[in-house]
């Protein structure tokens, strides 16, 4: 695992990953000072966003091209297990998501319960992340960044708040109630009287579930190798 994580520093100085991560970041300062009227988005969306959207590109550099799904299997040919490896590539993803959403929240206003939000939906967004990317590849890590962008702080019951909604109303309002969504998270922040339990809970079992399931492709891959 440790070995999974000493890679995070060249990918970030090496490669587009850290500018990515930079130009993320000042897209969401900018949001968090202009956008939504003069008081700019509230700090809790930010810190939202900076994390689920830092874990997907994190995932995206640490298993996101072929040869990087390709090393995950030969990774194994050392003393090591695939849960080690998923693991390590989690963390690979999910501290320079944090360090994003430490950063930007300070920067647009500090908030302690938007910082740790911020931090759960990281968490289990880099978890399903994974899972998706040895699945599906980069094209996932696309689809998944507009859909959290656009969509992912919507609450379900919006998405089907109309007389009789269609199959797509339903199809997507599930899939923001039963995955990693970020509405859900905004109750970590505490304070709204959500359920701030079962929201840590949801990310939680998110992470471990996503770690576990990656855990199993890098098994397969090695196998079929």
């Amino acid at each position: 695992m440790l070995a999974e994580w000493a890679l995070v520093r060249p990918r970030l100085s090496r490669t587009r990953y850290g500018l990515c991560l930079l130009f993320l970041g000042a897209a969401l300062v900018w949001l968090g000072r202009h956008a939504g009227g003069a008081g700019g988005a509230d700090t809790l969306t930010i810190a939202l966003h900076a994390g689920a959207l830092g874990a997907v590109v994190g995932v995206a550099f640490a298993a996101g091209s072929s040869a990087d799904r390709a090393a995950l299997a030969i990774s194994l040919a050392h003393p090591t297990t695939p849960l080690a490896v998923a693991s390590g590539r989690w963390f690979a993803a999910v501290i320079p998501a944090a360090a994003l959403t430490l950063a930007r929240t300070t920067l647009v206003g500090w908030d302690t319960g938007a910082a740790l939000a911020g931090l759960a939906a990281a968490g289990a967004v880099a978890g399903f992340a994974l899972a998706a990317v040895l699945v599906a590849g980069t094209g996932a890590m696309i689809v998944l960044f507009i859909c959290t962008a656009l969509a992912g702080a919507v609450p379900p019951e919006t998405i089907v708040g109309v007389a009789e909604p269609d199959a797509a109303r339903l199809a997507v309002a599930s899939a923001l109630e039963l995955g990693p969504a970020l509405w859900r998270y905004r109750d970590v922040a505490g304070g709204g009287g959500g359920d701030q339990l079962g929201a840590v809970l949801h990310a939680a079992a998110w992470a471990a579930l996503g770690v576990v399931l990656a855990s199993a492709l890098v098994r397969r891959r090695a196998h079929a190798a």
